[in-house]
């Protein structure tokens, strides 16, 4: 079981089983957000404050020894996807709306 505010164990080995080919570009940044999220808090959590199975999965999934240096490079990472995906659900959003309205208005039946 992982501690609390992790990414669950189930879904790290999910993720990875999962060719990205049958996941969706949202899934896909989903993945990306919340790994880099897991990331961060694997290398600012103290070791003795995780539990024996949190602590084992971070050594396997490859735990820096030192926090301090890798801290600041995956909130950077992370806050660079987020920014991404905000960017890219803003822009469908923008272009549906757009759509809708043209739809609406009569205009794109009269592009045809």
């Amino acid at each position: 079981m992982s501690d609390t505010g992790r990414k669950p164990f189930s879904d790290k080995v999910s993720d990875t089983m999962t060719p990205d080919s049958q996941k969706s570009y949202a899934e896909q940044a989903k993945e990306q957000v919340t790994g880099a999220y897991d990331k961060v808090a694997r290398d600012v959590q103290p070791g003795e404050s995780k539990s024996t199975s949190q602590s084992a999965a971070d050594t396997v999934t490859g735990k820096s020894s030192d926090a301090k240096d890798t801290s600041a490079t995956h909130q950077q990472s992370f806050v660079e996807s987020a920014k991404q995906y905000a960017s890219s659900a803003q822009k469908s959003a923008a272009d549906t709306l757009h759509s809708a309205g043209e739809y609406l208005s009569g205009k794109s039946d009269e592009t045809k």
